[in-house]
């Protein structure tokens, strides 16, 4: 994958869709296509140490811009950065890296999506996500799409369904999701990952306005979801009892939905 992106460095598109892996990892690719653009030391790849190349790690590079639709992206944040990208970025390259990119509610998108159709030089959008579809199919269509290895998939056995339907209740009603977790073997530590992101999965649907039972959740309590996604595969990677970590996520998740502190 590197070696395809200092390729692409050549001839950069305007537009960039990392799908799969995770977000550090989409994240990292990101950044390394930005330093194989900009390295004032360059070899069979960016030197990582010169100041320009130190400057984007640390996000404290001028022509780096990161939208998060998770911290309250608005439609006003993207129409106000139309202007800056007329302008000639200070360095080579300006680019727009929009984070968890399936999470954008409608509007954001469509006003993301008229600066990718018009594209001005210079500027490469970089769209991370777990998965292409989860993006305006107009931008997909526009876009150069590179795909990482996936992280587990989201497809879950009869009675690991029966059981998100149950976790689905649950955040409703505060009733019988806990019960049915109760025993140690209810989850093993595949089925808990393969839960985490199907609920990721729905997360990013309903803050696009589809089908969800997130579909009417705001931006703040969509971030504290996401924060809460991310300690629960936290202590799963410290060998938590998968039981007890569902079960937490379920009352966190419990407490978010009712806008409960």
């Amino acid at each position: 994958m590197a070696d395809l992106l200092i390729r692409m460095a050549e001839n950069p598109p305007c537009s960039l869709v990392l799908e799969g892996g995770n977000q550090l990892q989409r994240s990292a690719l990101a950044g390394y296509l930005l330093k194989a653009l900009h390295c004032r030391n360059p070899g069979p790849g960016p030197c990582l140490e010169c100041d320009l190349c130190v400057k984007i790690e640390a996000d404290a590079f001028r022509d780096l811009f990161r939208l998060k639709p998770l911290e309250g992206l608005s439609v006003e944040e993207v129409r106000e950065m139309r202007p800056v990208l007329s302008q000639s970025p200070h360095h080579g390259w300006r680019m727009i890296v929009v984070e968890e990119a399936g999470e954008m509610n409608a509007a954001c998108a469509n006003a993301l999506l008229k600066s990718v159709e018009e594209p001005v030089s210079r500027n490469i959008f970089v769209f991370l996500t777990n998965e292409r579809q989860s993006i305006l199919p107009t931008i997909i269509s526009r876009s150069f799409v590179l795909t990482l290895g996936r992280i587990p998939g989201t497809e879950l056995e009869p009675d690991q369904e029966e059981l998100y339907s149950d976790f689905n209740d649950f955040v409703l009603s505060g009733k019988g999701f806990i019960h049915k977790t109760s025993k140690k073997e209810s989850f093993d530590l595949t089925g808990a990952r393969q839960f985490l992101c199907r609920i990721r999965l729905d997360l990013a649907r309903g803050m696009r306005g589809e089908d969800s039972l997130f579909q009417d959740m705001g931006a703040e309590q969509a971030y504290r979801m996401l924060l809460a996604l991310q300690k629960a595969e936290q202590a799963l990677s410290f060998k938590v009892r998968t039981d007890l970590v569902m079960q937490w996520l379920a009352l966190t998740t419990w407490k978010i939905f009712n806008k409960i502190k």
